[in-house]
């Protein structure tokens, strides 16, 4: 039952990834973030000084800002309640993660990766395009390491 609340909850996720490739992607002030995700945002990290803030449609909005870690990290705001992206750097990256795109997509190379944490429950999602940026892909693993599964974005 757990895998298929996982499962189901990356798929939504990957919806909204492709539906956010497929929409333009624009800067917005905090002042023009709808109010409950501004409080939200400084309920969770109060001691965030500079963050920016984006607008990936008009009801979904992404918190950026560097933790006290020194990694990018960033909070989505919907409708549909919240995530959190902690972007992993490429000397971190998974072996088996690494080893699933150079095998399966051996055309491909990692854009970025990060964990998500989407109601307390924590996966990979990877984005690779090909060498020349072309055909983006989502991958979502396991934080075992497990494909779970792939969409592609364009």
């Amino acid at each position: 039952m757990k895998r298929i609340a996982i499962i189901i909850a990356v798929l939504m996720l990957g919806q909204s990834a492709v539906y956010a490739q497929k929409n333009k992607v624009k800067s917005v002030s905090e002042k023009d973030v709808p109010e409950r995700y501004v409080k939200d945002f400084q309920r969770k990290s109060p001691e965030v000084m500079n963050v920016s803030w984006t607008m990936v449609d008009s009801m979904i909005y992404d918190a950026t800002f560097t933790n006290s870690n020194g990694t990018k990290q960033v909070y989505r705001f919907s409708p549909r309640g919240s995530e959190t992206r902690y972007y992993i750097e490429p000397k971190y990256y998974p072996k088996a993660i690494q080893d699933t795109v150079s095998k399966d997509y051996p055309k491909f190379k990692i854009k970025e990766l990060y964990a998500l944490d989407l109601k307390g429950k924590m996966t990979y999602q990877v984005l690779i395009t090909k060498k020349k940026g072309k055909e983006p892909m989502l991958l979502n693993f396991e934080v075992t390491g497990k494909f779970i599964d792939a969409i592609t974005l364009e």
